[in-house]
């Protein structure tokens, strides 16, 4: 089992930032659903993840949870806009901590990203994009990755640019060293079965239906 530690160590010069996001982004999490509701998104996101039978979510472990909300964030489209861009439009005289929190959302992507290094020192990890491959690396801040993710492993989530460092949204799939080239032809062939006509989407879907066939389970503790 691939478990998420929650303890953290106060390693970074950014940990205090890092924290402030981190918890700014839970309190959004409540504040934005009661906000606008959801009853219109659940349903549909429900619908496209493939997790509906007639009135009831089928969902095969807690942690997909954190896939529906953040599909509801930033994948779910009212109008043209997701729920944060709607949030920034109707809170133009937010503060700074908020604007750049819904900066990095608005500019935030989802794919495979494979682990090259960990540096649990600096609550760091080193990741290859494996859908956006160049011959740069990323650095990205999370406390509990750099903990307990290993060097080959495949993580499906979204990455976040914060102003001063990268960072990861709440969803995670977490893929074993099977080899780069039969997840992405898993992946390519998942995708094409996606009814969308937006990228994202069919990334998200196709990554979350992989997941439940060969991700390795997590649990958040």
């Amino acid at each position: 089992m691939f478990r998420l530690s929650r303890q953290p160590e106060k390693k970074s010069p950014f940990y205090k930032h890092y924290t402030q996001l981190r918890d700014l982004g839970k309190r959004l999490s409540e504040e934005i659903p009661q906000a606008y509701g959801l009853e219109k998104a659940i349903p549909e996101i429900t619908r496209v993840l493939g997790i509906r039978q007639g009135k009831n979510i089928v969902m095969e472990s807690d942690e997909e949870l954190n896939f529906i909300m953040d599909f509801l964030f930033h994948e779910y489209e009212e109008n043209g806009q997701t729920l944060l861009e709607r949030y920034r439009e109707d809170h133009p005289d937010a503060d700074s901590l908020i604007i750049e929190y819904l900066d990095a959302g608005k500019n935030s992507y989802t794919s495979l990203f494979k682990v090259i290094a960990t540096q649990p020192e600096e609550m760091s990890l080193t990741l290859s994009d494996l859908l956006n491959p160049s011959n740069e690396t990323l650095t990205v801040l999370n406390i509990n990755l750099s903990k307990t993710a290993k060097p080959g492993y495949v993580i499906f989530t979204r990455l976040l640019p914060y102003t001063q460092f990268n960072g990861f949204s709440g969803m995670f799939a977490v893929f074993e060293p099977v080899g780069d080239r039969a997840l992405l032809k898993r992946y390519k062939v998942m995708k094409k079965r996606v009814k969308s006509n937006r990228e994202s989407v069919q990334r998200f879907v196709a990554c979350f239906k992989i997941q439940r066939v060969i991700g390795m389970e997590s649990r958040t503790v």
